[in-house]
């Protein structure tokens, strides 16, 4: 049996790392392509590019045809943005075929609990009017509790606890308790937060 450090790897290395700067009108599709978008979708491709630029280069063989990269392209195109960053590789129809079927499917599946952790996030943040928009352009919108949220619901600096004791000895009890950094750090957390019953 072979040591780890002595297995060759079998990962080709493609002609080139750097993908060039290519007129995006050059390019061919072969009008096969199963991956549509909607209006909505290629409009936040396009948010997408405009905020974070070209993070992925577009794909094609030798001859310019699409691998991967074919809605950027026509996006591109309608924004009259034409010169892109293309990486153009030796490979067959086939292997151009197989390798775009895996750039559509091969992106992963989002966690709908901690999608919605992160929706908050974005909320808080002062981001929920994009985040609207993006989620209507996949056909998603947000739980009615999520979308009722109005930016930061942490309970504010100065709130007041109006409560009736039994005793003195009581209330100084209770008071004490109020003091504990665990307990007040449970008083200040987030209203969706399902655990906030504090046994005083």
């Amino acid at each position: 049996m072979k040591k780890m450090s002595e297995k060759k790897t079998s990962l080709k290395i493609p002609e080139s790392f750097l993908p060039l700067l290519e007129d995006v009108r050059l390019l061919k599709s072969d009008g096969q392509n199963p991956n549509k978008m909607t209006d909505k979708m290629k409009a936040e491709l396009w948010r997408s590019l405009e905020e974070f630029g070209w993070t992925d280069p577009i794909i094609t063989d030798k001859a310019g045809v699409f691998c991967d990269g074919e809605q950027r392209a026509s996006v591109c195109i309608a924004h009259k943005e034409f010169f892109v960053p293309v990486l153009r590789l030796t490979m067959t129809d086939s292997q151009r075929r197989i390798g775009r079927q895996r750039y559509n499917k091969l992106r992963g599946k989002h966690n709908k609990v901690l999608d919605q952790e992160e929706w908050k996030r974005l909320i808080d943040a002062g981001e929920k009017k994009g985040l609207v928009v993006l989620l209507e352009a996949v056909g998603e919108k947000l739980p009615f509790e999520i979308d009722e949220r109005q930016g930061s619901n942490m309970v504010p600096e100065s709130y007041e606890l109006i409560i009736e004791f039994r005793d003195e000895t009581e209330q100084q009890q209770v008071f004490l308790k109020l003091q504990d950094e665990e307990v007040r750090r449970m008083l200040g957390l987030h209203p969706w937060n399902k655990h906030r019953v504090l046994n005083l």
